[in-house]
């Protein structure tokens, strides 16, 4: 296990087992558990494990928030049906266009379901550029996400 990993298993203990209120608090509580991080990389960390504030009866506090993995999927098909355009593999790279206004909806939805293949998104108005570490990825990437395409859908291959 790597660092980052040992990180967010004691992070998901920490919310798990105790009321966080602040991110404050929760960088104390690692620190007293021998692990110093800075503030943006505790940001980090509670945008990948979802971490969302949530309030009982003027309790804030943290919690995960649990989106099955399947809702995603649900959501991306959804967007493929009426917004998809164009799918594509260049390189090491995915092209994704979409209707004006719905890349970034669909960047999201892509950095949430955490494809493996995935580096990064990157999504202006109506592209969303999928970077792969290679050319194997983006294929990879590609043929999963024609898996969410409509029957239809002829994408530029």
């Amino acid at each position: 296990m790597n660092k980052k990993e040992a990180r967010h298993q004691l992070i998901r203990s920490l919310i798990t087992e105790t009321r966080i209120h602040t991110q404050q608090e929760l960088q104390e509580a690692l620190k007293k558990n021998g692990i110093s991080v800075t503030q943006a990389t505790l940001s980090r960390d509670m945008k990948d494990l979802h971490l969302v504030k949530v309030s009982n009866n003027e309790d804030a506090h943290y919690e995960i928030h649990k989106i099955s993995p399947s809702r995603w999927e649900h959501r991306l098909r959804f967007y493929m049906e009426d917004a998809l355009i164009m799918l594509k593999p260049v390189q090491n790279q995915v092209v994704l266009k979409t209707l004006p206004g719905l890349a970034q909806s669909f960047g999201s939805i892509l950095d949430a379901m955490q494809i493996p293949e995935v580096v990064a998104t990157v999504c202006g108005d109506d592209v969303c550029l999928i970077i792969c570490n290679d050319n194997e990825g983006a294929i990879k990437c590609f043929e999963t996400l024609s898996n969410y395409t409509p029957p239809f859908f002829f994408s530029n291959k």
